[in-house]
């Protein structure tokens, strides 16, 4: 049998089959000769025997099931999640996107704008993450843009995230989404931007912040005030302009909201008080109430009372000081003494320039320092002179016109009472004058006054005659002499005098009040503008010293300010410093000469501090100040606190004054010059620093990467150290000049021990010419000029390196000067501009001083062969200078016999006798002195110079027979020891002994009192036969005597150089123990002068002390006599004695 293959819809399993079966239902075989059948597919049905699927006939949102053992379809409902499109398809899950939320759902929703669904088979969308938006069927939430972000279930992104504000609230969501860093913005610093959807109207102001309407971004810091509440603080409605004149804030009831200032503050940064009786007080950092009139008045008469008090104690002390006996008088003298050598006026003028214009950093330049120090800083406010600001408060006085009136006429009001009062006090010694006789100057007294012999007015028999005495005595040293005292005389020089003081006063005030005037006036138009609108750009500008007025052409009180302005400008700013370089310009030729009138005599407080060459520098100094105090406020009037440009601008300022100062050197005085100096670079610091700390305070982050501060702490710390440092340096120098001044010595006179007089001469503008050699007497020369300037302040002396402009004017500057000065070296007579101003002095017949020069190593030379020198090269017949030239004669005769030559020792106080000497003929040629020459018998004193000396109690004195010309040198000591007047030991308690009998003999008498050994070293020293001298020097060093000794100068005495002796002497005296030269020798010159120095030198090496010693100074003394015995050396026992070897 063949088999047959099975039909379609029919199968046969395995084998051995009979037949085919059909296929079940469910299930079809579309093929023959099939082995199984085929499930149906979903969404269809097949029959029993089936050879195709059938589809089904469900209808959407249905779907067919064919699983039932019949092969009929049946429908089902389609569950949730999916979607049945009907028919035969089976059911279908929802994709991501869509959902299905119920059940026989023909297709699946698609999430709604604002949701998402990321999973299949859901069937509801969730919704959107904040800081994401969803659009419709997102299948996930898509971030936000930066800086943009979003609530919960948003469609899209039209807020700002955190941290960052939407600029404009009105702006279309599209634009804002797609021009995102367009809209949104950072939020500013200090700002609170934490709430999501912050916008510039909603921009959160932390407390202690103010910003100036709801439309813009700038905070500022209340640094002043603790008023600032910021975001919705409230305040009570002003009754000022402030609120009506065009304010952002929203008006409910009463209230202001939003202002960000608390109730009775109102203004920039809340500084403004709303009540008109209570003012901003920046120390209690809030509106207090107005003092009352009387308080008012009270502060300001206190206030002039006491300064007006301060100053006539003050000058009390310092004029009246003498009058308390020998103290007194010893106390005026070092008062008067320290007022001349440390120059005072100038240290105080450079300080309070510095703190004048240091004082205008916060208000000029809007430098805030940090608050921990604004308080204790308030101190420099009172530097800067402005009276009604330290007794009462601008705000309460009135409006800013009246303020401005005050301000710059109260320095005028002070000059007037200044006058009255000097006017007061001539009528008052006019009064006290009583009648002048008027043909009996006897009549009149040495003070100017009358004398007690005159029985009218203010006789001694009255109580107002008792009045009247004493107040004479108080007045006394302000009344004008008067050589022949009448009525038109006295009252004549009350008038010049009190003019003169007038004038000063008034120069005084000036120039104290001058910068803070100025800057007062500028007040009225220095103005800190804000920003009000980040859409258009504009800005309110608020006057700072009014708060109530608009710097704007619209306000009324601010366009009524500007003629009070310019009037003020000009008399201060302008006319003021123009009428001080008038007044010196006009002074200018009598202040050079040094002959000083009236007029200088009054304005001295602008000039007497610098050189006559440069007497106008208060001027430029006075420029200087008003441009960093007031004129530099009209750089950006508007802003310019706000901004560097201020502090730049000072800044370079500052560094070129520093330079032109250097340069310059207007200063007499170096310690002035290096104080000024100082104080302008501390100065470009404090302005450098001010920069830092506006950049620190405007970005902290860009001031620790830039500058290396922190904060803006840190750099207020650093002005803050600067300007301390400025007055540390100022009190330093001052104290060091005291010191110094102290016991620096000046020239005084003998007989009064006041400091001589230096007048001049009509026809010369200087003491002295000095002539000198430049290749033997240049460093001479200039050790004498500056050693006279020290010692006579004020003198001038014309000195080639200091004043020689043109060589061709040698004769016109010998003419120039009252007395000529010649410095005798080798070579002078041969150089032809010395001969030149020999004849030029000759000529204009001027008093020669010599000086000579007698150290050969230092270009000395013996007077016998400078004289030779001149009749060798004085030859010149009728010289261009002196045509009367008679030959060298006349020139030996003027230069070397008309008055001894003064011998030029350089060593310490002997240099002192040359310049005491050269100083007193000066004088003697003096004019002043002309007609005085009483008062320069007694010659000139230098303070604590070597005086008599006496010894505090017997002295023995040993010589060596054997010394050559040591006999003399005992009589000479023992005379000086008895000089003094009030010494304790006479010459006669001096004891001279031979010392080889006192240390040899052997039937000497013991040794008593102090013993000292006298060495006398010239050229025989330590060469004499058997070497005697040497060996008794030995002998007094092992019993611990004390050596003294002197070293002789004069070559015709035996003097030779120092290191000779070391030649000579034996070397055991040179060497341990010995080690003789580790004493120092006294110098023993022979000029009468120096010879006496020298033998108190003398005296003071064996232990005597200066006859004016107090007990302190005796007590020193022994006590550094005890301390070189002690260093003396004893030789060692076991060392068996060297016995000196004499050299040949």
């Amino acid at each position: 049998v063949i088999p047959v293959p099975c039909r379609a819809g029919t199968f046969a399993f395995g084998s051995r089959n009979a037949e085919c079966e059909l296929c079940r239902a469910g299930t079809y075989q579309n093929g023959t000769g099939a082995s199984n059948c085929l499930p149906c597919g979903s969404g269809s049905f097949c029959p029993i025997g089936a050879s195709l699927e059938l589809p089904a006939a469900c209808e959407p949102g249905t779907y067919g099931n064919v699983t039932d053992g019949d092969g009929l379809p049946d429908c089902f409902d389609c569950p949730a999640g999916s979607s049945c499109p009907g028919g035969a398809a089976p059911p279908t899950q929802c994709a991501a996107g869509t959902v299905a939320p119920a059940e026989r759902m023909k297709t699946c929703d698609s999430c709604a704008a604002g949701t998402y669904q990321d999973g299949t088979g859901a069937t509801r969308c969730r919704d959107c993450v904040a800081g994401h938006y969803c659009t419709e069927g997102a299948s996930a939430p898509l971030p936000c843009p930066h800086p943009l972000g979003t609530g919960r279930g948003s469609v899209t992104c039209s807020v700002c995230k955190r941290e960052f504000y939407l600029l404009n609230s009105s702006a279309n969501p599209a634009d804002i989404f797609d021009n995102p860093t367009k809209h949104c913005k950072r939020c500013p610093k200090y700002a609170d931007c934490s709430a999501r959807g912050t916008t510039l109207q909603t921009l959160g102001v932390p407390p202690g912040l103010w910003r100036a309407s709801s439309l813009t971004t700038e905070l500022h810091a209340c640094v002043a005030s603790d008023h600032c509440s910021g975001s919705g603080g409230a305040a009570d409605v002003s009754r000022r302009r402030l609120t009506a004149s065009g304010s952002d804030n929203r008006v409910v009831g009463d209230v202001i909201v939003g202002e960000g200032c608390n109730a009775g503050h109102t203004g920039p940064r809340c500084e403004w008080c709303r009540s008109e009786s209570q003012y901003f007080d920046r120390v209690q950092r809030g509106c207090v109430d107005c003092p009352s009139a009387g308080v008012r008045f009270a502060n300001l008469v206190g206030i002039v009372l006491a300064a007006a008090a301060t100053g006539a104690l003050f000058y009390l002390a310092l004029t009246r000081v003498a009058i308390f006996g020998r103290a007194g008088a010893r106390a005026a003298h070092r008062l008067s003494h320290m007022k001349v050598k440390v120059g005072f006026q100038p240290k105080v003028k450079v300080l309070v320039s510095f703190y004048q214009i240091a004082a205008t950093l916060g208000p000029v330049y809007g430098v805030r320092l940090h608050e921990d120090f604004t308080r204790w800083t308030d101190f420099i406010d009172a530097i800067s002179f402005d009276l009604l600001g330290l007794t009462y408060p601008d705000a309460c006085i009135g409006s800013m016109a009246d303020r401005l009136l005050l301000a710059a006429l109260w320095p005028v009001v002070l000059v007037l009472l200044g006058g009255t009062a000097l006017a007061c006090h001539a009528l008052a010694v006019w009064l006290m004058s009583g009648p002048a006789p008027s043909s009996s100057p006897a009549a009149i007294s040495d003070d100017g006054g009358r004398s007690d012999s005159d029985g009218g007015r203010g006789g001694r028999g009255t109580a107002l005659g008792l009045l009247g005495s004493a107040l004479r005595s108080l007045l006394r040293p302000l009344q004008p002499s008067h050589e022949a005292v009448t009525p038109y005389n006295l009252r004549r020089d009350l008038v010049r005098s009190t003019l003169r003081r007038l004038l000063y006063w008034a120069i005084l005030v000036a120039y104290l009040v001058l910068p803070s005037v100025s800057r007062s006036i500028f007040k009225s138009r220095l103005c800190e503008s804000y920003d009000i609108d980040a859409f258009t750009g504009e800005r309110r500008s608020y006057l700072v010293a009014d708060l109530d007025v608009l710097c704007s052409a619209d306000d009324d009180e601010y366009r009524g300010l500007d003629r009070y302005f310019w009037a003020f400008f000009v008399l201060w700013p302008v006319l003021v410093p123009l009428a001080f370089l008038v007044l010196l310009l006009s002074i200018r030729s009598e202040v050079r000469a040094q002959r000083v009138r009236a007029t200088a005599r009054a304005s001295r407080f602008l000039w007497r501090d610098y050189d006559p060459r440069l007497l106008f520098w208060e001027v430029v100094d006075m420029g200087r100040k008003l441009f960093l105090a007031s004129l530099v406020l009209f750089i950006q009037t508007d802003d310019g606190s706000s901004k560097l440009l201020r502090l730049v601008i000072a800044s370079v300022v500052s560094a070129l004054y520093l330079a032109v100062l250097a340069l310059a050197r207007p200063f007499k005085r170096s310690a002035d010059l290096y104080l000024a100096c100082t104080a302008n670079l501390l100065l470009a610091c404090s302005f450098i620093s001010g920069t830092v700390i506006q950049l620190c305070e405007s970005d902290e982050d860009m001031c620790k990467t830039l500058v290396g501060f922190k904060s803006e702490r840190g750099a207020s710390e650093f002005v803050i150290a600067l300007t301390a440092a400025m007055l540390a340096a100022s009190l330093l120098v001052v104290l060091f000049k005291t010191v110094s001044a102290v016991r620096m010595p000046t020239v005084r006179l003998t007989s009064s021990g006041r400091p001589p007089v230096l007048e001049l001469s009509p026809e010369c503008h200087f003491h002295g010419f000095i002539s000198h050699c430049w290749g033997t007497g240049q460093d001479q020369t200039h050790t004498v000029v500056r050693r006279l300037q020290l010692l006579l302040p004020g003198v001038r002396i014309w000195l080639d390196v200091d004043n020689l402009d043109d060589v061709g004017r040698l004769e016109e500057s010998v003419r120039d000067a009252m007395t000529f000065l010649v410095f005798l070296s080798v070579g002078y007579f041969k150089s032809f501009n010395c001969r030149r101003e020999l004849y030029a002095a000759l000529a204009s017949n001027r008093p020669f001083i010599p000086i000579f020069e007698a150290d050969v190593a230092k270009g000395g030379a013996s007077i016998e062969a400078l004289k030779a020198e001149c009749r060798e090269n004085c030859v010149e017949a009728a010289p261009a200078a002196y045509p009367n030239y008679s030959g060298p004669g006349e020139m030996l005769a003027r230069v070397f016999e008309e008055a001894a030559p003064i011998v030029w020792v350089r060593v310490n106080a002997f240099q002192l006798e040359s310049l005491k000497a050269v100083a007193l003929r000066m004088l003697l040629h003096s004019p002043y002195y002309a007609s005085r020459l009483a008062e320069l018998d007694a010659g000139l004193m230098v303070p604590r110079q070597p005086g008599p000396c006496a010894f505090s109690g017997p002295v023995t004195i040993l010589a060596c027979r054997d010394n050559e010309g040591f006999f003399r040198l005992v009589e000479e000591v023992k005379t000086a020891a008895g000089e003094g007047r009030d010494s304790t030991a006479s010459a006669g308690a001096v004891a001279i002994r031979d010392a080889e009998e006192a240390l040899e003999g052997a039937n000497a008498a013991p040794l008593s009192g102090h013993v000292v050994f006298l060495l006398y070293l010239n050229d025989k020293t330590f060469l004499d036969a058997g070497g005697v001298v040497a060996r008794l020097v030995q002998a007094a060093m092992d019993r611990r005597i004390a050596i003294a000794m002197v070293h002789e100068q004069e070559p015709s005495c035996g003097g030779v150089p120092f290191a000779n002796f070391f030649q000579q002497t034996p070397q055991v005296l040179l060497q341990q123990p010995y080690k003789l030269y580790n004493t120092v020798a006294v110098p023993l010159y022979p000029a009468p002068a120096h010879r006496k120095v020298s033998l108190r030198l003398v005296l003071s090496s064996m232990g005597a002390v200066p006859c004016d010693a107090g007990p302190l100074q005796r007590r020193w003394q022994l006590l550094r006599r005890h301390i070189a015995v002690a260093r003396l050396v004893r030789r060692r026992p076991a060392e068996p004695r060297q016995e000196p070897v004499v050299q040949p």
